[in-house]
């Protein structure tokens, strides 16, 4: 993959999962930071692949590649304490096509609006990373209480991520209203590293943990 300059007049792409994998490597992610992605990945285009059989129009390619990257500033973010999803956004910019980043960016934010709105590329990113609890598929209320449970150390941080965690079961309910499988059906549970293909081998770099977003944002 050729990685383009920040001020170089050239149209950037929608990487490829082999480039976003390189990326990876560009970035020194972790390992166990890799697989989360790759799994991330695959929830989210097994619902939009399944949404747009259902009169959605998402860009799976722009799906994939976001969900592949939506963690790259978390390493960095965990040393500095900044916000990983602004940080990754940023360390993407000039590489790849402006959407991807984008999505990045808003990952750990959600808004009533949003949820409101129509159905986009970002939102399905934005959802299914958190159905992954690490390298697992869990529910929006597992992963969230796994939150509570080791982040929370003030009653406003508990019902900061409990106001979340409404706004995620909000979306998850508008998103399987145009579906006819259920959150917790075998469809979405059943995905595993090891059923994706090109999911990453068992060695790599370091493990950390990527439950806590940089600069306090639990996402």
């Amino acid at each position: 993959m050729i990685f383009y300059g920040v001020n170089e007049q050239i149209e950037m792409l929608i990487p490829s999962r082999t480039e976003c994998m390189e990326l990876h490597q560009k970035f020194d992610m972790p390992q166990n930071i890799q697989r989360h992605s790759v799994l991330v990945a695959g929830v989210a285009l097994a619902l939009a692949e399944r949404l747009n059989r259902n009169s959605c129009r998402l860009d799976l390619r722009l799906i994939e590649a976001a969900a592949l990257l939506h963690d790259v500033g978390k390493m960095t973010g965990i040393r500095t304490g900044e916000d990983h999803a602004a940080l990754g956004a940023k360390m993407l910019d000039g590489i790849v096509d402006f959407a991807v980043a984008e999505i990045v960016r808003e990952h750990i934010w959600l808004t009533p609006s949003q949820v409101a709105g129509p159905l986009t590329e970002s939102l399905i990113v934005n959802y299914s990373d958190k159905r992954v609890k690490h390298d697992q598929v869990v529910s929006i209320e597992q992963r969230y209480q796994d939150l509570i449970e080791r982040y929370a150390k003030a009653p406003v941080q508990t019902q900061f991520l409990l106001q979340k965690l409404d706004l995620y079961i909000a979306l998850e309910r508008t998103i399987f209203s145009h579906l006819t499988i259920a959150p917790q059906g075998t469809e979405i549970m059943g995905i595993t590293i090891n059923r994706i293909k090109g999911a990453y081998p068992s060695h790599g770099n370091e493990k950390v943990d990527i439950g806590l977003a940089g600069g306090g944002k639990i996402g």
